[in-house]
């Protein structure tokens, strides 16, 4: 971590103080539930109460600092129209992990101008960190500015992945994925699956992991941070090395690492 001063935007700060009024919700919510108190939006995708609560909480602070926006959250509990920009919402990343009372999970806000993120919030309420980024202006972690540093030492690397449920990997075929998830389990120090997209890409800004990729991922899941992995230095692209699709796949990581990871998707 490098020591520049934080000083956030007026945008940023209220992106920032949206994502802590949501996590303190997401915070108080946290306990294990049983299938009956949750919506099944679909096999194994989950939506509990928190969920909505924490979203409307959101939208209740922003709107009023950003009348002209769309606000686009992954629940859809009070969207709204907008010419201006478009703020985008996940309000609980990881919620089969709260869902199951996991007290690893992310509140996500992405700032959409132009077709760009231009700033984004990640949030994790149980450890109180702000992992925070405004694009040109670099990324931060509770104040802490982030710098990622280059490696090539796969073997002492410790990676993030998603371990996908069934009909999640399109991208590439299943087996060219679980080629590349055994890649990393035969070369690596280990592998991590946290249940937490969002958080595993702004770990790999935060130096806690050195690479993560998934598939079948929304800008609602990976656009604040990827935004703050690449202002950490991070590379992000999907699994050729191209642009990111919404939805599509993430593969992020530090500086030399990101092409090794890419490698394990040739064919």
């Amino acid at each position: 971590m490098m020591t520049d001063p934080f000083i956030p935007s007026a945008r940023l700060a209220q992106l920032i103080a949206a994502a802590h009024a949501g996590g303190a919700i997401a915070r108080a919510a946290l306990r294990r539930r049983d299938a009956s108190e949750v919506v099944h939006k679909a096999v194994r995708d989950y939506q509990t109460e928190a969920d909505v609560a924490v979203e409307r909480a959101i939208v209740a602070h922003l709107a009023p600092h950003f009348p002209d926006h769309a606000i686009a959250g992954e629940e859809g509990a009070d969207d709204r129209a907008g010419s201006a920009g478009r703020i985008v919402i996940d309000p609980i990343d990881g919620t089969t992990n709260f869902m199951w009372g996991m007290p690893h999970f992310g509140v996500v806000i992405t700032l959409v101008e132009g077709g760009e993120t231009v700033a984004g919030v990640t949030y994790d309420p149980m450890m109180d960190e702000t992992f925070a980024a405004e694009r040109g202006a670099g990324a931060y972690l509770n104040g802490q500015r982030l710098q990622l540093s280059h490696s090539l030492d796969a073997i002492n690397a410790v990676f993030g992945a998603g371990l996908p449920i069934p009909g999640q990997v399109k991208s590439v075929t299943e087996a060219r994925y679980h080629a590349a998830l055994r890649r990393l389990m035969d070369t690596s120090a280990g592998v991590r699956r946290l249940g937490s997209s969002a958080l595993s890409i702004a770990w790999v800004a935060a130096g806690r992991l050195d690479g993560f990729f998934e598939d079948g991922l929304s800008l609602h899941d990976y656009g604040a941070s990827v935004l703050i992995l690449r202002e950490a230095g991070g590379i992000v692209t999907d699994f050729a090395g191209g642009d990111i699709k919404n939805p599509g796949a993430i593969l992020a990581g530090r500086p030399g690492l990101h092409d090794w990871l890419l490698e394990g998707f040739k064919a």
